[in-house]
């Protein structure tokens, strides 16, 4: 892909993003004077927050790479934030079924989330949010069946490795 074609990929999904506010030019100029702009959740897409050792389990390591093959399964945008230990998977906004467990959280409408910049998709020395997987065009968002698929599975694996 050109740099103009990823450029304008880039402002249609900061776009599309901007638009879960009344007033999208609020995001933009919080994306403009920071890392990070606060979004409202539950009318465009909803997050399931997944705490990092439920992500690490599935990944089976902590390392980047590692765990972007990981996330990569859930066919969607994930925010991962290192300063407080959590991924953030963008979802439909339709709540799932029952509880999630104690790795997990569903966040919908009353709920605001900080989003960073598209574009910024590298951790890095000040341990603010970055895009672990990319949001690849408007509206993309993860599958939550996948979603729900790693929670499961993390789960397990957790469950095991804490049992005598």
């Amino acid at each position: 892909m050109s740099t103009a074609t990823d450029a304008a990929q880039n402002e249609a999904v900061a776009a599309w993003l901007a638009d879960s506010l009344n007033r999208p030019s609020s995001a933009r100029l919080q994306w403009k004077d920071g890392r990070l702009a606060v979004l409202a959740l539950g009318r465009r897409f909803s997050a399931v927050r997944l705490a990092d050792e439920l992500v690490y389990a599935v990944a089976a390591d902590t390392e980047p790479a590692t765990t972007s093959t990981a996330l990569r399964s859930l066919s969607g945008p994930v925010i991962h934030d290192p300063r407080n230990h959590r991924f953030y998977a963008l979802v439909p906004s339709s709540p799932p079924g029952p509880s999630l467990g104690r790795h997990a959280t569903y966040l919908g409408l009353g709920n605001y989330i900080g989003v960073p910049r598209v574009g910024d998709n590298e951790p890095d020395e000040s341990r603010a949010s970055y895009w672990a997987m990319p949001m690849p065009a408007p509206g993309a968002l993860c599958d939550p069946v996948r979603v729900t698929e790693m929670i499961n599975a993390g789960t397990a694996l957790l469950e095991s490795r804490s049992e005598p």
